[in-house]
């Protein structure tokens, strides 16, 4: 479960620092340009694990751009989505759907567990819907 996002400022699981949109506008350059790449080539079952975690990452560099721009650096991605929670970045919805990309990313890194290909490309529809929304309001913290 999430925790509010004091509880992981007061943990150290996330540091404030001097906002840098310079960072901040790298990982989104980033997050896209992985986004495309994996968006050009057909996922097979054999891939499908490792294709998961790079889209979660994908949503993950983007969301860190937001809070780079806010002065944050977390430590933690639970800490991120207590961010993008308590900042309203996303919806309750979107929230939920990527706090179950981190449990199923884990399990994948850290249990060797296969993500079935089906979930791969979900979580890549996924990506391709809300990575614009991430961009949309990264554009409106910038300015």
């Amino acid at each position: 479960m999430i925790k509010p996002f004091e509880y992981y400022l007061n943990e150290n699981l996330v540091r404030k620092n001097i906002p840098n949109s310079s960072i901040a506008k790298a990982l989104i350059e980033k997050s896209e340009i992985r986004l495309n790449r994996i968006g050009k080539n057909k996922i097979t079952e054999e891939e499908s694990s490792i294709v998961f975690e790079e889209i979660y990452e994908c949503l993950r560099e983007s969301s860190q751009a937001l809070m780079e721009l806010s002065g944050y650096k977390p430590y933690s991605h639970e800490a991120l989505l207590s961010f993008l929670k308590e900042n309203k970045c996303l919806s309750e919805s979107t929230l939920n759907i990527l706090d179950n990309y981190r449990i199923l990313r884990n399990n994948s890194v850290y249990q060797a567990e296969i993500v079935p290909l089906f979930k791969s490309l979900e979580a890549l529809e996924f990506a391709k819907k809300v990575l614009p929304e991430i961009k949309k309001k990264f554009e409106l913290l910038r300015k």
